[in-house]
């Protein structure tokens, strides 16, 4: 036994080829060392033996000798001959101590210098062939035939009269010789099939055909078979080859059940070769793509890519399934008539028993309906985002913006009624200026916030016209310049500004985005500090206005955050001012309604420029 796994060991890679190759045979086949091991025994052999195959390892060849000096006289004859095989009938014992005859081949493997390492061999149980040998005499030509004509399950019958069978058809149907042999062989046909056998005889017509057959434990058994007369010693009988097509049925039926499957999936099916090209698509494809079998059959499923997926995409692909592994991802595709469609798609690998890919399967579901819907809830849950940041952002403005200075007003103002006959002429004027401040201030904001809200409930009377940058210009430094004063900040205007040149937009957004623009550009510059107006000339029929300043400047994470409401994002100026951060974002709006962008560019310690287009005239 030691020694049997040692050698199983040994030949580890052949062992599945070894039994593939002989575990069927209905022959013995072994091989034993010298000293009498048993390396391998396929069922066979352990069957004739009496014994199951793990016990037939744990004997010596020696056992299954009627004399121990047998095998060594064998092997004495084997090595003063130098023989490489020898063929003989000899007499051996099974596991019960039964004498069998049995005709075997032994082959001797020697090694490099001519000293047996081996014997291989095949028995063939012969037994009842000897007790039988004259009654069978007559059979041999029959036998003959047998073998020419297949090997699969064999029966002759005489007029339905059953006259042989090969061990074949025996193990097929489970009956032995002896009980079958000058039986009906209509008898052991099922009910359904006798009519059709019947007719065949009569008519003893050639062909195959499938029927039912009884077997010895009462199943049924569905087999092929083919009939052909023959003549044998100047008679005439018919021969019966049967083949077991039990698996093959039950496979064809798995194909019949896979292929409706496919065919009738709801999801598109392709399978390609091993380069990619189509070898067969499913209806839903043709239904989802619009092309036809013979359009596609051939080709490579590129025809329907579109730029959507780039190249580095389907190298991915590519390596993930030249890899043995399945990818999965989405595709916007193109269908035959031009129409894009989104598809989820699984591609695999199919592997054969020997673990080689020999073709692509790939299983795709138009998704385009889910993408939509996808989309809609994104783009709705960003307008819910946006529409609760508005709301937050008025609350605050409402909350805090608006309140301070009107409360900051009243104070100011029952100061000046309390105090008026006791404060001089300068200090009234003082407090005057003050409230003039706060009220600018405050109706800067409110009218920002009643046009953001007008712009936001889209009924904003927004109607544009050619009109004069130039005094635009000049009306907002007029707005701005006592706050610019005020920080001893400079506004100069770099480019010259011709008093002819028109802009297609709105007058009052305008106004309002130029405001907004130096207003935010003084609060965050330096004292002292200048500010500075360019145009540029732009294509497109636009100019390009820039407003640069000389401030804090703003930190590259936070520039993306200007000009979307739902970041509020707001910070305080030099002078420690206060700001909603409306103003960017009401001039974003108010550019985009003008058919002109706005962008901007800043370091931190140096300044910023916002840069936003403007149509010119029409």
């Amino acid at each position: 036994m030691a020694d049997h796994l040692k050698y199983i060991n040994h030949l580890k890679d052949d062992k599945d080829m070894i039994r593939n190759l002989t575990d069927q045979l209905p022959i013995g086949i072994f091989r034993t060392s010298l000293k009498g091991a048993i390396l391998y025994a396929n069922p066979t052999l352990a069957k004739m033996f009496e014994y199951s195959l793990e016990e037939i390892y744990k004997i010596s060849a020696y056992d299954l000798f009627l004399k121990k000096e047998d095998r060594d006289s064998e092997i004495k004859l084997l090595i003063e001959t130098s023989v490489k095989d020898i063929t003989k009938e000899q007499s051996l014992k099974t596991k019960s101590g039964k004498t069998i005859t049995v005709k075997g081949t032994i082959n001797v493997i020697r090694d490099i210098n001519g000293s047996i390492d081996y014997f291989d061999g095949i028995l063939e149980d012969i037994t009842e062939q000897k007790k039988a040998k004259e009654a069978l005499q007559e059979s041999q030509d029959r036998y003959k035939v047998l073998t020419n004509l297949t090997v699969e399950g064999i029966i002759v019958h005489e007029n339905g009269i059953i006259k042989d069978i090969n061990p074949s058809a025996l193990k097929i149907t489970g009956y032995t010789a002896e009980f079958i042999i000058g039986k009906n062989i209509l008898d052991y046909i099922h009910p359904n099939y006798t009519k059709l056998a019947k007719s065949k005889l009569r008519t003893r017509q050639s062909g195959i055909h499938e029927i039912i057959i009884i077997c010895a434990d009462n199943t049924n058994l569905t087999v092929e078979i083919e009939a052909n007369n023959v003549f044998i010693n100047n008679k005439e009988y018919r021969v019966v080859a049967l083949r077991d097509i039990t698996k093959r049925k039950t496979v064809e039926k798995e194909i019949l059940t896979l292929s409706t499957a496919i065919k009738q999936s709801p999801v598109s099916v392709i399978i390609t070769d091993l380069k990619g090209n189509i070898e067969y698509v499913n209806p839903k494809f043709n239904e989802v793509t619009g092309y036809s079998n013979q359009e596609v059959i051939g080709k490579n499923p590129r025809i329907l890519k579109t730029e959507h997926t780039s190249s580095n995409d389907y190298q991915e692909l590519w390596n993930a399934i030249s890899s043995g592994n399945t990818w999965t991802g989405e595709f916007l595709n193109k269908r035959k008539d031009g129409e894009h469609y989104w598809e989820l798609a699984s591609i695999s690998p199919i592997i054969d028993d020997n673990g080689n890919t020999i073709k692509y399967l790939a299983i795709k579901e138009d998704i385009t309906e889910r993408k939509k819907t996808e989309d809609a809830l994104i783009k709705s849950e960003k307008e819910l985002t946006e529409a609760n940041a508005t709301k937050n952002m008025f609350f605050s403005i409402m909350a805090h913006d608006l309140k301070s200075p009107i409360g900051n007003f009243l104070q100011l103002l029952n100061l000046l009624k309390d105090s008026f006959n006791d404060i001089s002429y300068q200090e009234k004027l003082d407090y005057i200026n003050l409230l003039i401040g706060l009220s600018s201030k405050t109706n800067n904001l409110l009218q920002d916030l009643l046009l953001w809200a007008q712009i936001q409930m889209n009924i904003v009377d927004f109607k544009t016209s050619n009109i004069g940058l130039k005094p635009i210009i000049i009306e907002s430094l007029s707005i701005v310049e006592e706050r610019a004063n005020e920080k001893n900040i400079t506004i100069e205007i770099e480019t010259k500004l011709n008093d002819d040149l028109l802009i297609h937009a709105n007058k009052d957004s305008i106004k309002t985005i130029f405001r907004n623009l130096l207003t935010n550009a003084i609060k965050f510059s330096d004292r002292k500090s200048t500010i500075k107006i360019a145009f540029i000339n732009s294509e497109n029929n636009c100019i390009e206005i820039a407003i640069k300043d000389q401030g804090v400047g703003i930190p590259a994470e936070n520039i993306d955050k200007l000009f979307k409401i739902e970041t509020s994002f707001s910070t305080y100026g030099t002078d420690k001012e206060k700001g909603t951060g409306m103003g960017l974002i009401l001039c974003s709006e108010l550019i985009k309604k003008n058919g002109g962008t706005i962008r901007v560019e800043s370091e931190e310690g140096t300044g910023s420029t916002f840069y936003f287009k403007l149509q010119l005239k029409r």
